[in-house]
């Protein structure tokens, strides 16, 4: 495609240098056809012997035998501002709509080569990217496997919570039952996400997505903590992010958001925000304002929320997964996929550093999923508890030895030599 674009651009160039010379043959062949001669190939050669520069005496031979004509072409200083203005004109107005013209005609070109040559392309795309994932599998496959089946119980035990919970009577602590329902329902998904990009060797993003489950985590174990009215407000707080959201495209219209002017939907949502401003505070609109009463904070962070729990604020591999989430350079050049941690620039999938996420994932699936558990008194919760755990140790060890023998084996390759 590049090749093909960089001709494009040269065509191009030597059609915009032949513009001087198309615009002096027009104008020599005015010239001689004032003089009554109408000869394509004559009106040619003058152009050439003009352009040529040279000095000598132009002679044409037309063919016809005995027959000698003189004539004299001159170029007053009107001929060539008129020269300079047609150039100019066909810069400015002209120009512009050849681009426009071959940049469309060319795209439609290479879009239908493309496509002409993409179902052969596609299979051998599939068949690369299958033989790459045959070797992750056959090198991480004791990490992922243990931490599949860790998914696999894990939604188990959250669809036993389910039941129990739409069989209970009890109506204390039902609204936190729930809300740890919802976030653990999304943690599972979230999971499955990570296993996909693991699976197909893209350990920074699945780092990132790895993020978002510790999100989850730490908010499940404050709702776990405080109850129903930290979790109410939290669930109610869906309200907060319909209503910025709205706000948001109304700025990217460029109109001003008026709520007394608001209509249906974006009217209701309006009205419930409100109500709950007056029910809750004004510290309930904030990103984190659903955990400002229990946190005793106006505008409490996420790093309060961690604290509220006793977890070390922000962790390191929090820090760092972050940088997988936004566009600074750490994230752009420091890859989990690169060699003894060089920064390297990725553009496609790795086989290396998907220990990382992989056994971050372990333990913040098994951390929430510990929320949905049940009485731990009961002897067979408490037997699946220790299988869950056996699994995310699991996880832990084979990952690391994974990541030692992969380091090893680079090691030989780029550098021929052994660490034994």
């Amino acid at each position: 495609m590049v090749k093909n674009v960089k001709n494009l651009n040269k065509i191009l160039e030597e059609k915009v240098q032949d513009i001087p010379r198309l615009l002096l043959r027009r104008a020599i062949g005015n010239k001689v056809r004032e003089q009554g001669i109408d000869d394509e190939k004559l009106i040619e050669a003058i152009v050439e012997h003009v352009l040529s520069g040279s000095e000598e005496t132009f002679h044409y031979d037309d063919g016809t035998p005995d027959e000698q004509r003189n004539i004299k072409i001159e170029f007053t200083d009107a001929d060539t501002q008129e020269l300079e203005a047609k150039f100019k004109e066909f810069i400015d107005n002209k120009l512009p709509e050849v681009i426009q013209g071959v940049v469309r005609d060319s795209s439609t070109s290479l879009s239908k080569a493309l496509k002409k040559r993409w179902p052969e392309q596609k299979i051998e795309e599939r068949n690369d990217m299958q033989h790459f994932r045959d070797r992750i599998d056959l090198r991480w496959a004791k990490t992922l496997d243990p931490l599949r089946m860790l998914l696999i119980a894990s939604r188990e035990v959250g669809q036993e919570f389910v039941e129990k919970l739409s069989k209970s009577r009890a109506k204390k602590g039902i609204v936190k039952r729930e809300a740890l329902v919802a976030l653990h329902m999304r943690a599972c998904q979230t999971t499955m996400e990570i296993l996909v990009l693991l699976e197909n060797g893209l350990a920074d993003g699945a780092y990132a997505r790895w993020r978002t489950l510790y999100e989850l985590s730490v908010v499940a174990f404050v709702i776990d903590r405080f109850g129903d009215d930290v979790a109410e407000r939290y669930l109610a707080h869906d309200v907060v992010s319909m209503r910025e959201s709205i706000i948001n495209e109304y700025r990217y219209d460029g109109l001003a958001y008026d709520p007394e002017s608001l209509t249906g939907e974006e009217k209701e949502i309006e009205e419930e925000f409100q109500f709950l401003i007056s029910e809750f505070g004004k510290s309930f609109g904030g990103a984190y304002g659903w955990a400002a009463n229990s946190l005793d904070k106006k505008a409490p962070r996420f790093q309060d929320l961690e604290a509220a729990i006793d977890w070390n604020s922000l962790s390191p591999n929090y820090k760092w997964s972050s940088y997988k989430v936004h566009a600074g350079v750490a994230g752009t050049v420091r890859s989990l996929g690169s060699f003894r941690g060089q920064p390297i620039l990725h553009a496609g999938a790795s086989n290396a550093g998907l220990e990382t996420p992989a056994i971050n994932t372990a333990y913040s699936l098994m951390q929430i999923t510990l929320l949905v558990f049940g009485k731990l008194t009961d002897l067979e919760n408490q037997i699946k508890l220790q299988s869950l755990v056996q699994l995310r140790e699991e996880v832990r060890s084979e990952g690391y030895k994974a990541a030692r023998k992969l380091d090893k084996d680079e090691m030989e390759i780029r550098l021929g030599v052994s660490e034994d």
